[in-house]
């Protein structure tokens, strides 16, 4: 029996040892990123993977947001271990 894509994702971050990009991820399932995406927000929604934290704040200086040192690095995700609680981040508002 085949295994689908959605359970292939979930199989990539078990198998990783670390956060995964969108890229990454699009090109070990040989798909769209936009496929990647649609399944990424399933399991998000299922509390099996989330966002990585990203650098947001100056490590000289503290400034949040406004620092020119801070870059935006692309968004990376994390497979949620068992037992661990996900905690959901609000959006910052400027």
């Amino acid at each position: 029996m085949a295994i689908s894509k959605l359970s292939r994702l979930l199989n990539l971050f078990e198998g990783s040892s670390g956060a995964l990009s969108m890229r990454d991820m699009a090109r070990e399932l040989d798909i769209s990123r936009e496929q990647v995406q649609s399944m990424m927000e399933y399991w998000i929604q299922k509390g099996k993977i989330r966002v990585s934290a990203a650098l947001t704040e100056c490590g000289s200086c503290g400034s949040i947001g406004d620092c020119p040192f801070i870059l935006e690095m692309p968004k990376t995700y994390e497979l949620v271990k068992e037992g661990e609680v996900v905690e959901t981040v609000q959006p910052a508002c400027k």
